[in-house]
């Protein structure tokens, strides 16, 4: 039996990270926006510790940057500017690859 080898980037480990937060946060994904809110932190948390160093690609950074501060609107339950926080870093990612 051979083991898979991951070769997911920081790049890759922040944008599954944000595609499932927003999907989680989606209004029609929330029966408790508290708990929901919740989960959605701590799934951001744990992705942002998972992703490596940030080496020459500015638009990494400004994606964590983004990633991050969602993560303290969560922590609010504050939905709707964590969800523009997680827009901005998917934009953000795209362009990351462009340049990775």
């Amino acid at each position: 039996m051979s083991s898979a080898v991951s070769t997911r980037t920081s790049t890759d480990v922040l944008e599954l990270a944000v595609e499932q937060v927003l999907a989680a946060v989606r209004p029609t994904a929330l029966g408790d926006p508290v708990v929901g809110a919740r989960r959605a932190e701590e799934s951001l948390r744990d992705a942002l510790r998972d992703t490596g160093p940030v080496l020459e690609n500015d638009a990494l950074a400004h994606a964590l940057a983004c990633a991050e501060a969602a993560v303290e609107h969560l922590k609010y339950c504050e939905i709707q500017e964590a969800r523009t926080l997680l827009t901005a870093a998917r934009g953000q990612l795209v362009l990351a690859h462009e340049r990775a």
